[in-house]
């Protein structure tokens, strides 16, 4: 269990726990993780968390979001990181210890119900006549935002899966050298960070979040 440890000068003024899915902090009403402070805006950042592991974006904030001293956009969430908001600090403390796996070999399709209509589908899919994708020094992976798996991790093992309903290709994520490409189906075009994605393909950062039909997925980049 992952929470924030809120300090104000240095006092500890109130602890979060972190649930899945997305937490905004912000001085405005209805924000999850409430901080009354004029330097802090209405909604300010916003955290989360999806299994193990949270991120933190800013949303365009007057006075920015730093983390260690650092001035961020989006930023993975490791144990003991200090997230500085206007006057108050944000100690991000998690308990849990995560042992090394073997990621499965996904040569079969993983069906992700999709939100909009229960009986649709959306797939992930590889397949066996792929070749493995290059070893790199960093491991890609795609989480499930939305849906009764919400919460699954995908590692991307292969140089190319393949996003869209059972029957209709609506996009793929391309392994290219040492980074990941997003790019455009066939019957549809996905979405990232809520622009649509164009022929030519968008290269996927930390934390980026994909749409792809009803459902949405997020990229993480180990």
């Amino acid at each position: 269990m992952a929470k924030l440890i809120i300090k104000f000068n240095n006092e500890v003024v109130d602890h979060v726990e972190l649930r899945q899915g997305d937490m905004k902090i912000g001085r405005k009403p209805g924000c999850e993780i409430f901080i009354d402070n004029l330097a802090i805006s209405g909604e300010h950042a916003n955290v989360f968390t999806v299994g193990d592991d949270s991120f933190i974006q800013d949303l365009g904030s007057t006075n920015g979001t730093f983390i260690n001293n650092k001035k961020i956009s989006k930023h993975h969430l490791k144990n003991g990181d200090a997230v500085v908001i206007g006057k108050h600090t944000l100690v991000f403390i998690t308990e849990t210890v995560r042992a090394n796996k073997q990621p499965d070999d996904f040569a079969k399709t993983v069906i992700i119900p999709s939100a909009r209509d229960a009986n649709a589908s959306i797939t992930v899919e590889t397949s066996l006549k792929d070749a493995p994708a290059p070893k790199t020094e960093r491991l890609g992976a795609i989480f499930i935002l939305s849906g009764v798996n919400s919460g699954k991790r995908i590692e991307l093992t292969k140089k190319v899966t393949n996003l869209g309903k059972v029957g209709k290709r609506a996009g793929a994520i391309n392994q290219i050298g040492d980074g990941y490409t997003l790019m455009p189906g066939e019957d549809e075009t996905p979405k990232l960070n809520g622009k649509t994605v164009p022929r030519e393909g968008m290269k996927l950062k930390n934390g980026d979040v994909i749409e792809v039909t009803s459902t949405r997925l997020q990229f993480y980049l180990k």
